[in-house]
């Protein structure tokens, strides 16, 4: 049989003998004796050199049975040849299998049980595999804007952020987000008044992770996002905003069901401190946050939404603790680059950036020697023009939160 043929019969057999179309065996699917070699009896001679001698009668079966069992041979290698080339398509490895089903469990909306093996198993493996990585993170004090060769598009975007958008095309006749904020227009697609989401939406925490549309009209900028139906924020609106009382109240009102949503509580106005959910009502909420990436780009917009009204100051104690719980605690260990990257530089001083920095490199250090930092350790605030709303320092915040605790 050539090998046109061999290949043919291989995909004609699905694995019993039998033919897939016509379910009839192929030859030399059975077992078959080989002829024994014939003896020479006594008195028969030997032929003579140069004759070929006299084939016997089964010489025609042997050969046949011969070429059957040649190409039985060669089906049955091609037959364990796809197996195992089927089986390695197959990942058994069961570490990968464990991290796949907890990936599964997180995309899924059931993510309050803390008894989930799957749940716990994903923690121990994110967390052991950043360990180190995290440490490896430098919290430099340079700013990338005195780096004249960085020219990437979040650097670009940050820059003009800081300068308040100084090329941004104003239109003095959109006021959506002025409206918004003061109760009088609802958000789109599928939104409500802001009155409606503060007091409706407040720990509905499945609306508010699948809901893609609120977060521009709750936190607006001065740059397109990704929902259409929300204008980019006017000059004009700022000041509408900050000038009705009511309206900017709403920002904060905002924030405040953000910080839940994350598994914070805001503890003091003024200050900007914020704490962890009471009793273990932040772990649900802190395991979302971790693994939950989309999160991250709302918090860059929410930093820089503060920035834009006369909440500035509730960023710094914000990083704060972030940086607290992702390098120190463990807690948040996924949002330490974003942090890094992204949220300090919304701080629109460079004293303030660098001073968040310094801490975070100060909680690395502690956690490089194995030593947990006292808990009155926090960061020093600089005294800018930016931060005159605290009137309590943070070590004294700290101190009083730590006797509270």
């Amino acid at each position: 049989m050539d090998h046109d043929d061999s290949c043919n019969a291989v995909q004609c057999i699905d694995g019993s003998g039998k033919d897939i179309k016509s379910s009839e065996k192929i030859p030399g699917g059975e077992k078959q004796n080989l002829p024994e070699e014939p003896t020479l009896s006594e008195g028969s001679t030997k032929p003579k050199m140069g004759c070929a001698p006299s084939k016997p009668k089964s010489a025609k079966k042997q050969k046949t049975t011969e070429e059957e069992s040649t190409t039985k041979e060669k089906i049955g290698n091609a037959q364990q040849i796809n197996k195992e080339q089927n089986k390695s398509k197959t990942n058994t490895n069961p570490t990968n299998r464990q991290i796949s089903n907890a990936s599964a469990h997180y995309m899924s909306d059931d993510d309050d049980n803390e008894n989930n093996s799957n749940n716990k198993s994903f923690a121990r493996i994110t967390r052991s595999s950043l360990f180190s990585s995290k440490l490896s993170i430098r919290f430099d004090d340079s700013d990338e804007e005195e780096n004249s060769s960085y020219t990437s598009w979040a650097q670009r975007d940050i820059a003009e952020y800081r300068n308040g958008y100084p090329d941004v095309r104003q239109y003095p006749q959109i006021k959506d987000n002025y409206k918004f904020y003061a109760n009088k227009m609802p958000s789109f697609p599928h939104g409500d008044y802001i009155d409606n989401i503060h007091d409706k939406w407040f720990g509905d925490y499945h609306r508010l992770e699948i809901h893609h549309g609120y977060i521009q009209w709750l936190f607006p900028l001065q740059e397109k996002g990704l929902n259409f139906s929300a204008e980019p924020l006017q000059k004009h609106e700022i000041e509408l905003i900050k000038n009705d009382m009511k309206a900017l109240k709403r920002i904060l009102t905002s924030y405040i069901l953000m910080l839940d949503f994350y598994g914070f509580e805001l503890v003091n106005e003024k200050t900007g401190e914020i704490r962890r959910l009471p009793n273990d009502n932040y772990k649900s909420r802190f395991r979302n946050l971790n693994t939950s990436s989309h999160n991250y780009l709302r918090i860059t917009r929410i930093l820089k939404c503060l920035g834009e009204f006369d909440y500035e100051h509730l960023k710094f104690p914000f990083l704060e603790q972030i940086l607290r719980e992702s390098i120190t605690e463990n807690t948040l260990p996924n949002c330490l680059r974003s942090c890094k990257d992204y949220w300090i530089e919304t701080l629109k001083s460079r004293d303030e950036r660098r001073a968040i920095r310094f801490y975070a490199r100060e909680l690395i250090d502690y956690q490089k020697k194995g030593i947990k930092p006292p808990q009155s350790h926090c960061a020093v605030r600089p005294t800018t023009s930016a931060t005159k709303k605290p009137k309590q320092s943070p070590s004294k915040t700290m101190k009083q939160r730590n006797d509270s605790d």
